[in-house]
């Protein structure tokens, strides 16, 4: 009859069970030295060997041969238990077995000593799924329970046990085993089972298990039905998924915002019968690599795959910017999540791919963060900006050309234009702005400029740029996210006291009218400028300010009223 390799291959002693070192060391001196606890508690996800170890450990307690605490496997207690044949091991799931009764009859049956072991050992699988009851019933029992007796609870959900449960246990917490430790426990028992396995397959074998011993000596029970010739090709078939190129694939035609060969490969997928759901999640894990590639110097440290595919990662990764790659990543987790709901798989993936190759569809945060990465990139590789002077005619021909350069809060947003970076051009003269205008032919001097009438008293509220203001936004990211959500990509000036904001987001000027908003904002620049602001308001609320200001007299007035009163003709050309 044949056996499933995952039971045939169960690890029997401590020194077979890879990855969990941490645990089974010290297991192992707590055998030696008989300092044993009446109570364990073994914490991980599915596969990582919580049961393997309470048996291995329920072997070693009762082991008359013990040696450097590992059982010895070949007495007739070891092989009992192994068997199953010797009913002082006692193995129940909680699953099925979680009433008050089941508890009571286990209180009962502990009370007696063990027949042919020194321990009565209980391990309760998926302890967790215990009624309140019965986690009440099996409490006493935990606290004071025979001196024969030895309780060993396994779980995958540790947040569901009571706290009066976990205080009167031992704790373990088993990890999730490598990705490199398990391809050579595959490796290891393709070996001697006389299969041929690739060093690629089993690193995909061991990445789509998840940390799962017990999960991917199941993908390779599967490969050798159809072949004992096991390669990433056949893997991939058997499980479903999309092969290596097809993702990097799918990768490029994102980059290169392809929707015909997106939708192209999807179909390519869904013909061969590619799981939409296994292919999203492959996807995933691919960003994931693109990431890591992008934000790490060393990133063969934290991918598991074949030098070529790494090759292959890093280039992508230098084409693609972080938030562009997180953006993917969110993207693609919502539709996996959507698909596991039960939304068409293919049409999830084909909606996925489409906004992922078209941004401006895309109203995810993590989206917008993208296109502005992108046009800083662009800004970087040189940007030609364009200032505007606004020259207001005088409504009378005798009249000088009154001169005033726009509120800068009130400019157009700067154009921007793919041209190559060029040295900053000197900002032309401000009489080079002017329109000419004939001057009645007389001998009478040359009247001033009229401009509004500034008294010594008046004050000037200066319009300037706040510098500082993408250090404001990261303090406003940190105490207020809402506000950093909308001011994100924003310009900022200060009209004295004042902050007015200038943004294309809707909203702007609803989040600054709540005053906690407003607050939140005015403490950080505040924080991050040494103080001096009091308000903060979006542009299109700034026409009050604006009309408050009183404007020094400009400049190039002044020296055209000195020069009339000094009987000189000024041409304005």
């Amino acid at each position: 009859m044949y056996t499933a390799l995952y039971r045939k291959w169960r690890p029997k002693s401590f020194s077979d069970v890879i990855g969990q070192n941490h645990i089974t060391d010290t297991l192992k001196n707590e055998i030696k030295t008989g300092r044993l606890s009446h109570a364990y508690l073994f914490i991980g996800s599915r596969g990582t060997g919580k049961t393997t170890c309470a048996r291995i450990l329920a072997k070693a307690v009762n082991c008359p041969n013990v040696h450097d605490g590992e059982p010895c496997n070949e007495c007739e207690i070891c092989k009992g238990i192994d068997s199953g044949s010797i009913l002082d091991i006692t193995e129940i799931d909680a699953a099925s077995n979680n009433g008050v009764d089941n508890i009571r009859d286990l209180r009962e049956e502990a009370a007696f000593t063990p027949v042919k072991t020194k321990y009565r050992v209980y391990i309760i699988d998926e302890v967790h799924m215990l009624s309140q009851g019965a986690f009440n019933a099996l409490l006493k029992t935990l606290e004071e329970p025979p001196e024969h007796v030895k309780f060993i609870l396994a779980t995958t959900e540790a947040h569901k046990m009571p706290a009066t449960i976990l205080s009167r246990c031992q704790r373990f917490d088993f990890k999730r085993i490598g990705s490199e430790d398990m391809s050579e426990r595959l490796l290891d028992i393709a070996e001697k089972e006389g299969i041929s396995l690739t060093t690629e397959a089993a690193l995909l074998i061991s990445r789509l298990s998840d940390g799962a011993m017990r999960d991917a000596l199941s993908i390779t029970d599967q490969c050798i039905a159809r072949s004992k010739d096991i390669d990433t090709a056949l893997v991939s078939e058997v499980c479903g998924i999309a092969g290596k190129e097809y993702l990097a694939q799918t990768a490029s035609a994102i980059y290169n915002k392809d929707t015909a060969e997106l939708l192209a490969i999807v179909n390519r997928l869904y013909s061969e019968a590619c799981d939409m759901e296994r292919y999203c999640s492959e996807l995933i894990n691919y960003f994931r690599n693109i990431m890591v590639a992008r934000a790490v110097k060393n990133p063969e440290r934290l991918i598991v795959c074949s030098a070529e595919d790494l090759e292959e990662i890093v280039r992508l990764s230098q084409i693609f910017t972080l938030p562009a790659t997180i953006s993917a990543i969110t993207a693609l987790q919502q539709t996996y999540a959507e698909i596991k709901a039960g939304v068409q798989g293919r049409t999830a993936m084909e909606m996925a791919l489409i906004k992922l190759a078209s941004p401006d569809m895309d109203t995810l945060e993590e989206s917008v963060l993208k296109r502005i990465a992108e046009l800083e990139n662009s800004i970087k590789n040189g940007v030609v900006t364009k200032k505007e002077i606004i020259v207001e005619k005088a409504p009378q021909a005798e009249e000088k050309p009154v001169v005033t350069q726009a509120p800068k809060q009130l400019q157009q947003e700067p154009e921007v234009h793919p041209e190559p970076a060029f040295e900053p051009q000197e900002v032309p003269e401000p009489e080079q702005s002017f329109e000419s205008v004939s001057e009645p032919e007389t001998e009478e001097p040359a009247q001033p400029v009229s401009q509004p009438e500034v008294t010594e008293e008046d004050t000037t509220d200066e319009v300037k740029d706040i510098r500082e203001w993408p250090e404001i936004l990261q303090e406003i990211f940190a105490k207020n996210r809402l506000v950093w959500t909308i001011l994100n990509g924003t310009t900022a000036k200060a009209i004295g006291a004042t902050i007015v904001v200038k943004g294309t987001h809707p909203a702007i000027s609803d989040v600054l009218s709540v005053a906690v908003n407003a607050e939140d904002a005015v403490e950080c620049a505040n924080a991050v400028t040494g103080g001096g602001f009091a308000k903060i308001i979006s542009e299109k609320d700034a026409d009050e300010v604006l009309s408050n200001i009183k404007f020094s007299k400009d400049p190039l007035s002044e020296l055209v009223e000195k020069a009339a009163e000094n009987g000189i003709k000024i041409d304005f050309k």
